[in-house]
């Protein structure tokens, strides 16, 4: 076996034992994820106090919404192509000093101007380490549990969106609302200098884009630790369609993806209106139907939580049936998203809004994980960032559009009528996605490596 000196990369990772590498990885990426959503949505639950002691109208506040989505919509895309080209690692890295620096920043705002300005600064990180994030866990997945795995990495962005409504509910009144960015900013800017040690490179891309052998070499031995793999080893992708090329914006319309892609944009775009405007708005709206801003917040932090179970429970669906997996859930929450304006007791709409995070939250996962099935490694970080950075589109309106609701006042019951919409959108355009997807690629697309044989036959011939 190790005369020819010649591995098969996609088969090394096929054939990993979960153990100490996967972990790691998971536990990292896990983590970074963890501080993109708490930042993310700090600004949401600081702005009831924001409100109050700048004495602006509720209204005002979708601009400030919007301007950060807007920049997580450029970042995506940029940080994308430059996670393709540098690698995931930099691109994670940069990105996650480049928010923290910025959020923590938000604490000398003294207007919604100022902080309209340093959330779409702060934004352009943000949306640039969630497709690395997605490509670099992705690439080293054995496709039976990919979708898992990016759900496990996801989900840490839900309980980091969940724990702003803890901090506020427990720091806020001590400290006031500065105390949500200065928690976000440090805890970001230190996780990005741990991830400079701890973080691996993406194997796949290094050996893609022909670079750092002895890099490669190493990566493999964390990865199978039990094989002897000699000094000077060379590694083959493996992958269909995995030669080095130049990225261009047509790939991601290339070879069955003509169609495809446009369907994932569509369905990334109407779930991500259902969620931010879920997720900006539902601090100030569970006060506006009466509830205690300390219980409002604790509250709002129960649609995260539904959130990481949705997405849990629907990965292993994904692993199994791919894209039509996705169909289910925007269909149960199209109906509970519309009860959130009924009179309800707290308890009610407590499970109500836990309800309403497992479907839309689980639904975006599952999205991500699709979007890392469809692409090959040679792009999939820019065809994952081009996707959610379409995607933003709907993160951005959905903030806005709530706000301009909000400012005709209109009976709460109205705005959740209206944030039910996106969800039919979803279901229709997924099923589409989801039989278009399967007649194109039998199910297995991009994700075709090596397979069924032994590793001691995947090693080729020089």
């Amino acid at each position: 076996m190790q005369e020819d000196r010649t591995f098969n990369i996609a088969q090394l990772v096929e054939e990993q034992k979960i153990g100490r590498f996967a972990v790691g990885l998971l536990f990292w990426c896990f983590l970074i994820m963890l501080m993109d959503g708490y930042d993310q949505t700090a600004v949401s639950f600081a702005a009831p106090a924001i409100i109050k002691e700048w004495h602006v109208n509720r209204g005002s506040f979708g601009p400030v919404f919007g301007a950060g989505l807007f920049g997580t919509l450029v970042g995506s895309f940029l940080f994308g192509y430059l996670g393709d080209r540098l690698g995931r690692k930099k691109a994670i890295v940069w990105g996650s000093l480049f928010f923290g620096a910025l959020t923590f920043a938000s604490v000398w705002a003294t207007s919604l101007q100022d902080l309209m300005i340093l959330r779409f600064l702060a934004g352009l990180g943000m949306g640039g380490v969630i497709p690395n994030s997605v490509a670099l866990v992705a690439e080293y997945a054995p496709r039976r549990l990919r979708a898992t795995w990016v759900t496990l990495m996801f989900s840490g962005f839900s309980i980091g969106a969940g724990s702003g409504g803890l901090v506020s509910s427990a720091l806020i009144h001590r400290f006031g609302w500065p105390v949500m960015f200065v928690v976000g900013g440090v805890g970001s800017i230190a996780v990005a200098v741990l991830l400079v040690f701890a973080l691996p490179e993406s194997a796949k891309l290094l050996v893609v884009r022909r670079r750092s052998p002895k890099m490669v070499e190493k990566l493999a031995r964390r990865l199978r630790p039990e094989l002897d793999i000699p000094e000077g080893a060379r590694f083959v992708a493996g992958e269909a369609r995995e030669e080095k090329k130049q990225f261009v914006l047509k790939l991601i319309f290339s070879d069955g993806l003509r169609a495809i892609t446009p369907l994932l944009w569509i369905v990334f775009i109407a779930n991500s209106m259902a969620l931010y405007f879920l997720q900006n708005w539902l601090p100030i709206l569970m006060e506006g139907v009466g509830v205690a801003p300390q219980h409002a917040s604790l509250i709002t932090a129960m649609f995260s939580v539904g959130g990481v179970l949705g997405g849990l429970i629907l990965c292993r669906f994904v692993d199994r049936h791919g894209v039509l997996a996705v169909i289910s859930l925007p269909a149960i929450g199209c109906p509970v998203v519309a009860l959130l304006g009924m009179g309800m007791s707290e308890t009610w709409l407590t499970i109500a809004v836990f309800a309403t995070g497992f479907c839309v939250v689980g639904a975006q996962y599952a999205l991500y994980a699709v979007a890392g099935m469809i692409y090959p490694t040679s792009f999939r970080s820019a065809g994952v960032g081009s996707a959610i950075s379409i995607g933003k589109i709907g993160s951005v309106s959905g903030p806005m559009i709530g706000g301009l609701l909000l400012s005709m006042h209109l009976p709460f019951n109205q705005l959740f009528y209206a944030a039910a919409v996106p969800f039919v959108i979803v279901a229709v355009f997924s099923t589409l996605l989801a039989l278009l997807y399967r007649s194109r690629f039998g199910g297995d697309h991009a994700a075709s490596a090596a397979t069924a044989q032994p590793m001691s036959k995947a090693v080729e011939q020089s």
